[in-house]
């Protein structure tokens, strides 16, 4: 499922979300230009907002993909993923991509993920069965949030503010940044100055806020570039920049190549 299309160097964005728990061994992945290594007892949290590249995994590497559809989800529990991919992007910044949740809830967390996949296997699940299904998912879910909101359990009101200042900003960014790149529109809708929305983000994440602005561009600019012949004025114009020149400009800032040398050097995949 994973390796089927992904080959070693090939670069894949997914068409969905999934959790991929090492269980054993060894895989290195790209995420956005960054090499990151996981190994027993980490997560990788898939998301389609990334471009991946498989840089290397080993012989033992046994792990298992928990996928899941957003939109069926949806419609079957009252969850609001937006906070969840929020958190995700937060604790992403502060450790690299690296998630390791600690030994209890990695295992509970795989007990869960067998649980579904007993229930999933079935030919004919009842509608208590579907409950269920429904139910360890979300418990899965919920003891991902726990462990990557735990940095800031024993944090201060004042911190709390900060934290939700972040929250809502980069929400705000996966809405908004085609159309709007300059700071003072995202803090304006806080309320709040320029100054304040940097301090906030920069303590929470240890990025800037316009750190996540580039990286929502620049992704979107890859997989326009990868997935589709449009030409480049085209794709300059769809992200909002004020002419191709600027965002030539601003693409080569952020991956020393030029929007014609990365899609002639590159190729993209869906792999999950």
């Amino acid at each position: 499922m994973f390796f089927k299309k992904a080959q070693v160097e090939s670069l894949f964005k997914p068409s969905g979300f999934s959790i991929l728990f090492i269980i054993e061994g060894i895989i290195e992945l790209e995420i956005n230009g960054e090499p990151v290594v996981f190994e027993k007892e980490h997560l990788v949290l898939i998301s389609p907002h990334n471009i991946y590249k498989l840089k290397y995994y080993n012989e033992s590497l046994r792990m298992c993909i928990l996928i899941h559809d957003r939109k069926t989800i949806r419609e079957i529990i009252n969850f609001d993923f937006n906070r969840y991919d929020v958190y995700q992007t937060i604790y992403a910044e502060k450790n690299h991509n690296v998630f390791k949740p600690g030994k209890e809830a990695f295992e509970q967390m795989l007990q869960q993920v067998n649980l579904l996949d007993y229930y999933n296997k079935k030919s004919d699940t009842t509608f208590w069965q579907n409950k269920i299904i429904t139910n360890v998912f979300l418990s899965i879910i919920y003891i991902l949030i726990d462990s990557l909101t735990e940095d800031f359990r024993d944090e201060d009101q004042v911190t709390s503010r900060k934290e939700e200042i972040t929250i809502q900003f980069i929400d705000s960014v996966y809405l908004n940044f085609k159309s709007n790149k300059n700071l003072k529109f995202y803090a304006d809708q806080q309320n709040i100055s320029i100054k304040y929305l940097s301090i906030c983000v920069k303590e929470t994440t240890g990025s800037s806020p316009t750190t996540f602005i580039s990286n929502a561009l620049v992704n979107d600019a890859k997989t326009l570039l990868l997935s589709t012949d449009k030409m480049v004025s085209t794709i300059s114009d769809e992200l909002g920049f004020s002419d191709q020149y600027s965002f030539g400009k601003f693409f080569k800032k952020h991956t020393q190549l030029s929007p014609r040398h990365y899609r002639n050097k590159n190729f993209l995949i869906d792999t999950i």
